[in-house]
C-alpha cells in the first residue's frame, strides 16, 4: 500500500450515500490544497496554484467524517491515491472519447486540523464484540485398565 497524508481545506459540501449491496457508509469531498515555496531570486515566498484532491471514505469513519467535518476546515487526509480515470465518449462524428485521467484519495483517517480553528471532540463508543467460551472438550482416547 502507498499511503500519503494531505492536509488541506475542505472545499465541497460533504456528501454521504450507502452502498445498495452492502448498506456500508460511502462519504465523499473534496480538499484544496495551498502550498508555497520560496524564491530565491526575488527573496520571497511564491503561492503555488491551488491543487483539488477528491477523498471517499468508506464505513463507520464514513459516518463521522459526515458528522464532523463542514467545508471550511482544516483537515488531514491519510490514505492511497487510486486511478479514478474514465472515458467520455463524444458524440461528435470523426473525433475519439477522450480519456479523462484523474486520481482520488481512498481514506484510511481524517482528522481535523488544530490549524487556525478549535474543535471539541467527543469520543465514540465502539461497540465490542461478544465472544462466547467455548470448552474444549478432551477427545484424546482413554487408557483401558
Amino acid at each position: 500500500m502507498n499511503e500519503n497524508t494531505f492536509h488541506g481545506t475542505v472545499g465541497r459540501e460533504i456528501r454521504i450515500n450507502h452502498s445498495q449491496r452492502t448498506g456500508t457508509a460511502v462519504v465523499n469531498f473534496s480538499i484544496a490544497i495551498n502550498s508555497r515555496r520560496f524564491d530565491k531570486a526575488s527573496g520571497q515566498w511564491v503561492a503555488r496554484p491551488t491543487v483539488w484532491k477528491d477523498v471517499v471514505v468508506f464505513g463507520a469513519l464514513a459516518e463521522n467524517v459526515y458528522d464532523t467535518i463542514t467545508t471550511g476546515m482544516h483537515v488531514a487526509v491519510t490514505g492511497e491515491e487510486v486511478d479514478d480515470s474514465y472515458t467520455k465518449e463524444l458524440d461528435e462524428p470523426g473525433r475519439d472519447d477522450v480519456v479523462i485521467r484523474r486520481t482520488k484519495i481512498e481514506a484510511r483517517d481524517v482528522a481535523v486540523s488544530l490549524r487556525g480553528q478549535k474543535v471539541q471532540v467527543e469520543k465514540v463508543q465502539v461497540e465490542k464484540v461478544q465472544v462466547e467460551k467455548v470448552q474444549r472438550t478432551d477427545t484424546a482416547p482413554q487408557p483401558v485398565g
